[in-house]
């Protein structure tokens, strides 16, 4: 997805929304170390519930032109772990945080399902490393753009894990009901 698309998607988002993920996100960071992570524990079991049941050839399903199927949705997911725990340790370290990885591109990747799913498992435990290794107290004040929702900082970037991975389980969901899936 390019940059303009980001930005035509984030303009569609209806306003109270978008104020209220990040009321959500500023919630969830507020939390102790211990909750942050158990959040990051329930968008990764999210993920895996999402995929219960599906097949090599049903993750190769697309429901329609333009639209992702599952195994894009998972490299998508695994690109964007990757990307936030990088960012969650360079914010935290008080640096300049690169969101490159974080926009939504799917590239070539795994292709086999279970290759999918280990690469998506070990990006959340990317996520969860990043999390244990900020200090207590971690530089709050160091943010990184998001497109939808603005500057977040190193908690946030790691609470908004959550909203990021029960939308595309959603998303994974809807694939699985659209008219043409293989049951």
């Amino acid at each position: 997805m390019e940059t303009q698309d980001l930005q035509e998607e984030a303009a569609a988002l209806p306003e109270d929304a978008r104020q209220q993920v990040i009321g959500y996100v500023k919630h969830q960071a507020s939390k102790s170390m211990a909750d942050l992570l158990g959040l990051i524990d329930r968008a990764a079991g999210w993920i895996e519930k999402s995929l219960e049941g599906v097949s090599e050839s049903q993750a190769q399903f697309c429901p329609a032109p333009g639209e992702w199927c599952i195994a894009e949705v998972l490299r998508h997911v695994e690109a964007s772990m990757r990307g936030t725990a990088r960012l969650v340790s360079a914010l935290a370290a008080g640096e300049k945080a690169d969101v490159s990885g974080i926009e939504p591109v799917v590239e070539a990747g795994p292709e086999t399902l279970a290759e999918l799913r280990r690469g998506v498992a070990q990006s959340y435990d990317e996520v969860r490393s990043a999390v244990r290794a900020m200090p207590e107290g971690a530089a709050t004040g160091a943010t990184a753009y998001h497109p939808f929702f603005g500057d977040l900082t190193c908690r946030e970037w790691a609470a908004f894990v959550y909203v990021h991975s029960r939308d595309h389980a959603d998303q994974i969901d809807k694939v699985k009901s659209s008219a043409g899936y293989l049951r």
